[in-house]
């Protein structure tokens, strides 16, 4: 039976999306309270990643506890609303793909920051820039061709929004891990794909791209974790 009301509704449609804002929110309280989300200290000692503590002291962890750690209020709420609008996402394509495109665009975020920069990271927003590639290709697959994609007002105004993000992430303006937002988002073309084709006629053909994006996915993680694999760049 449906909730009697929108909030019930979306509980009841989105169940993960709102059990990862209420761990984010979680974790982000316990971290304030035993210390400071604007330390580097409490950031660690709460899940952060970072190069050498992945790759040296083998706490390959840190790429998924990364993603639902915030560095102060202001991150936590800029990130919980952007999560809130995935809502939408998982009730179109069912919470298990949504909890797969989730973690996968989030951890590979993870990886790709480790191999690019080294620094101390966290916050969801590597798997929201997943989520919003994943939410891009569900409405180019619909649409049909790059034209009648470009055409929509929402797509439209969801891309040129990313774009923007990026743009000012490159400026420097904003303390933002570009890598980490470029690699979800860049998971998250193949993944959106995959979920809307996942109930399509060519099985073999989908079976072989969800392989194909397992296996590029595991050797970018794998890469990660390996000690000594990286480089020092700064955007």
């Amino acid at each position: 039976m449906r909730g009697d009301s929108p909030i019930v509704d979306r509980l009841l449609l989105s169940p993960v999306t709102w059990f990862v804002m209420a761990l984010n929110v979680g974790i982000f309280l316990i971290a304030e309270h035993y210390g400071n989300t604007a330390s580097i200290e409490t950031l660690v000692a709460y899940g952060a990643c970072e190069r050498f503590l992945v790759q040296s002291q083998g706490e390959y962890w840190r790429l998924a506890t990364c993603m639902f750690l915030h560095i102060g209020g202001v991150h936590l709420l800029w990130n919980t609303l952007a999560i809130l609008w995935c809502s939408d996402i998982e009730r179109t394509v069912g919470s298990a793909w949504f909890s797969f495109a989730y973690l996968t665009t989030g951890i590979g975020a993870s990886a790709v920051s480790v191999l690019c920069h080294d620094v101390v990271a966290a916050g969801a927003s590597g798997a929201i820039f997943g989520m919003i590639a994943v939410f891009l290709m569900l409405l180019y697959r619909r649409a049909g061709n790059w034209r009648a994609f470009w055409s929509n007002p929402r797509a439209r105004g969801i891309f040129i929004q990313t774009a923007l993000w990026v743009a000012i992430g490159f400026t420097g303006l904003m303390d933002m891990d570009n890598f980490a937002h470029l690699g979800g988002f860049a998971f998250g073309i193949p993944a959106g794909l995959l979920l809307e084709s996942r109930r399509g006629r060519k099985r073999a053909a989908w079976i072989a791209g969800l392989a194909a994006y397992s296996l590029v996915w595991i050797g970018v993680v794998v890469a990660a974790c390996t000690r000594g694999v990286g480089f020092g760049w700064r955007i």
